[in-house]
């Protein structure tokens, strides 16, 4: 299992931020979920490497669209089949996967306040870089987006060490930004802890 890794590149999306999905195409714009829109607004800004796992953690999923899909067919006995088809949890990545032609497998991931942590260790024993989107459509929608990867030799600077150590209780959003911006060298989540390396 892996235990060291480097951030090639990352993106966040702050709760009260509107999630941009200007890039993806209007025919599938209109079929995108709340969340789903979260995934690509994040996904689409470090598509630039291309992963060769994909993994998306959410702490509800799509329960959401599925309840909206219950109350129409509650009251007409009749559900979009555009709905239906993107109900299912892993519809995020299945279909930023058809939109930018990847073939990397893909998991998608939920433990409600345990989810980041969850996530990362899903990366963990998969195939490097790997796409780690973190998303909620709580709040209008918020989350991150990582690239992970084996780090070169020379990255020592950059390096974040991997300790699996499970916790009482999980970091909020807050201090999962914190890290990503440099801002705490430590993140300590439910299941595994980060340290940026300062050598």
């Amino acid at each position: 299992m892996k235990t060291e890794f480097i951030i090639r590149q990352s993106a966040i999306l702050l709760p009260g931020e509107t999630p941009d999905i200007s890039q993806v195409a209007a025919n599938l714009r209109r079929r995108l979920s709340p969340l789903q829109k979260v995934f690509f607004a994040l996904a689409e800004q470090v598509k630039t490497i291309q992963p060769r796992s994909v993994v998306f953690a959410s702490p509800t999923g799509e329960i959401a669209w599925a309840n909206r899909l219950i109350e129409d067919f509650t009251e007409s006995e009749a559900v979009s089949p555009h709905r239906f088809s993107t109900s299912v949890f892993n519809a995020a990545p299945g279909l930023w996967s058809i939109q930018t032609a990847n073939t990397a497998p893909y998991t998608a991931v939920t433990a409600e306040d345990e989810t980041i942590s969850a996530g990362l260790l899903e990366t963990l024993p998969g195939a490097w870089p790997a796409l780690f989107v973190f998303a909620t459509e709580a709040e209008g929608g918020f989350g991150s987006a990582l690239v992970l990867d084996t780090p070169a030799p020379d990255e020592t600077k950059s390096l974040i060490r991997v300790t699996i150590q499970p916790r009482a209780d999980e970091a909020s959003f807050e201090d999962w930004v914190a890290f990503l911006k440099g801002e705490s060298n430590v993140w300590k989540g439910r299941f595994v802890t980060l340290e940026r390396m300062t050598k």
